[in-house]
């Protein structure tokens, strides 16, 4: 992505005219460059997580606004990229929405029962306050968010990060020192107690591809690997880390949070080698982690800034976006970063090429 700023006249047009999707076709005018960052919706209730496919952005609500009909609960929202209508596609109801995460033919999403006391524990009982729900991408919406058919895992301790792999999807439930996981074809689900220092373990980030998955554990200061194509249990990567957060791959590495930090360690490792940092002194925790192509992207909540840095250390990290209220989830493809502002309410999307 390259560096790219409208005219102060251009960008005051465009915040008037959203619809025109950048500088480069409002007409009349000499900068034709694009727009970096465009708020692509607004009005949301406390948004969270967000998701990227080829065709639309997806994101969870952890509030209702009002738009769905509903004073509890949340919402389930896509927006077809380059297409400004933002729709429902649950209707209304108690749940609250929280991670989310889609593959080429559904989408996955945890949720809460806010008829449940907020304060109240459900441990050791046989709750259905949290779940995993699943919808096809091509369901008639808005739809029924719990149904046999919607549902794939319920139980007690909400699942706050979500990941997909070949035949089963992840869902990390630090509350309940657990990373549990759901067959996609609803016939099995199951969880990695002892891999999380059980009972102590406090799971944070998970990231799979195909058959492996990775995931972290805060507690012991541990990132384990699975491959679930075998009967063996899962194993340490690394140990002996603090602060563990936040998880994401790609081909060649992992890359994880660790207190006010981003570092990374090959998947495939020679004795003896090391985590390289690649993103220090941050003054808050970053709560959103994203890679796409050679870069990572970064949101810092508590400071308003999204940040972008290479993969192999070269060059300085870039404050992409600065003055944001309670930025949080992030994704990010070939046609922009996305976020989502939690306390603004606003759907953002940065793309400098």
């Amino acid at each position: 992505m390259r560096s790219s700023k409208c005219s102060a006249v251009t960008l005051a047009l465009a915040a008037l005219a959203p619809g025109l999707n950048g500088c480069a076709e409002i007409a009349g005018l000499e900068d034709r460059q694009v727009i970096p960052l465009l708020v692509i919706a607004e009005n949301q209730a406390e948004p969270r997580a967000i998701a990227l496919d080829g065709e639309a952005i997806y994101w969870t609500n952890g509030r209702s606004d009002g738009a769905q009909d509903s004073s509890t609960g949340g919402a389930l929202r896509r927006q077809i990229k380059d297409d400004w209508e933002v729709v429902n596609l649950l209707e209304p109801s108690s749940e609250a929405p929280e991670a989310i995460a889609v593959d080429a033919t559904h989408i996955y999403w945890s949720s809460t029962d806010t008829t449940y006391p907020a304060n109240q524990s459900c441990m050791g009982t046989e709750s259905t306050r949290d779940k995993l729900l699943r919808l096809p991408k091509d369901a008639k919406f808005p739809a029924a968010p719990v149904t046999a058919e919607t549902t794939l895992w319920e139980g007690c301790g909400k699942i706050s990060t979500l990941a997909i792999g070949n035949s089963r999807v992840y869902g990390v439930r630090t509350s309940g020192h657990r990373v549990t996981w759901a067959e996609k074809n609803e016939s099995d689900d199951g969880s990695y107690p002892t891999g999380v220092s059980e009972p102590n373990g406090a799971p944070i980030g998970v990231a799979a591809d195909g058959n492996i998955v990775y995931f972290t554990d805060k507690a012991s200061g541990t990132i384990f690997v699975d491959d679930v194509g075998n009967d063996e249990k899962e194993k340490a990567v690394l140990e002996g880390l603090v602060d563990l957060g936040l998880l994401v791959i790609d081909d060649t590495n992992l890359y994880w949070v660790a207190g006010n930090s981003v570092w990374r360690y090959p998947r495939s490792q020679t004795p003896g080698e090391q985590p390289v940092p690649l993103l220090e002194g941050l003054s808050s925790p970053p709560m959103g982690l994203a890679a796409y192509g050679d870069y990572l992207y970064v949101t810092v909540e508590a400071t308003g800034t999204v940040y972008r840095f290479r993969k192999d250390t070269a060059g300085a990290q870039e404050e992409i976006a600065t003055g944001q209220e309670g930025p949080k989830g992030i994704a990010a493809d070939g046609t922009g970063v996305y976020w989502t502002n939690s306390g603004s309410g606003q759907i953002v999307r940065f793309n400098d090429e």
